[in-house]
């Protein structure tokens, strides 16, 4: 190749690097809404997050804005297939309300080592699990310290309730340079329904110890928060109705909806400070999982 052909090349690779870079560092509102996109917010230089991509319309943008990988923090599965028909790489680390666990710290640490080009992080809504992921990205990779990683979250809109997330961004660290990070993966495997049942209950069980106190933290568990345990209960409903398969019939699908309803009716009745109502929703919270346990757990 002649040196003319190499210095064009040259200068058409740059061109296209820096208007990747400007298309990126121009993006700084997260009210900014864009096709199959919201709650749109730019980390850093070259970390981006946000909710899910809905539709082809949301991977079109992704790609024009230059994103070359996009990492789902949320326990549905990535739609690999079209994320593959526009060139992009998908890496799925699931985690929860209640915190990032060791294995996702290392995982996204491994992110925040190996991806150097234009990174999208999402969860469902993009407003609580992608913040405090893309956090401990960017706190692995040296572009963000604690206290930005934090205001980071909270310009976001991660509710203070979910108090784990908080809790491990805050208290992170990164692991040692010769630390054995996991493989990355385009589908993780996420746990059972009967899993996530069993911190379902948890829950529901730290709330009638918060209910025999009038909603107030026990003397013998001061660590508990109704509020915080009420919406992390709503979340794993959620979540376990939006993750249901074929294989459940209508009526189990109809007690999970109610069951998701109430809880979330229950959240508000304790942070508008209603222990009345509060107590009669988990009562009736309680009848539907007995009714649901009774004909599906139990047999």
């Amino acid at each position: 190749m002649s040196i003319g052909r190499l210095q064009a090349s040259f200068l058409a690779a740059i061109t296209l690097a820096l208007g990747t870079i400007q298309g990126i560092l121009a993006i700084d509102d997260p009210a900014r809404e864009l096709p199959g996109l919201h709650n749109f917010l730019k980390a850093s230089d070259t970390v981006l997050l946000g909710s899910e991509p809905d539709g082809e319309d949301s991977f079109a943008s992704l790609k024009k804005m230059g994103i070359t990988t996009i990492v789902s923090v949320d326990g549905a599965t990535p739609d690999v297939e079209t994320a593959k028909r526009f060139g992009i790489r998908y890496i799925h680390i699931p985690i929860g309300y209640d915190g990032i666990n060791n294995n996702a710290r290392l995982a996204l640490t491994r992110v925040a080592k190996e991806i150097q080009t234009p990174l999208y992080v999402h969860c469902h809504h993009g407003r609580h699990r992608g913040p405090a992921a893309v956090a401990v990205v960017c706190i692995a990779a040296g572009s963000l310290d604690h206290q930005q990683a934090t205001a980071l979250m909270t310009k976001a809109g991660t509710g203070k309730d979910y108090t784990g997330l908080w809790r491990d961004v805050r208290d992170f660290e990164p692991p040692a340079a010769d630390a054995e990070l996991p493989e990355l993966v385009e589908v993780a495997r996420v746990e059972s329904l009967a899993a996530a049942m069993a911190k379902i209950d948890r829950h529901f069980d730290h709330l009638k110890l918060c209910a025999s106190a009038d909603w107030k933290s026990p003397k013998e568990h001061p660590d508990l928060d109704a509020s915080a345990e009420s919406l992390l209960m709503q979340e794993g409903l959620h979540e376990c109705l939006r993750q249901l398969t074929g294989n459940h019939d209508e009526q189990f699908q109809h007690w999970l909806k109610d069951s998701d309803d109430a809880a979330a009716e229950l959240h508000r009745a304790i942070k508008a400070g209603d222990p009345t109502k509060a107590s009669q929703l988990l009562k009736s919270l309680e009848k539907t999982c007995i009714q649901c346990h009774a004909a599906y757990r139990n047999q």
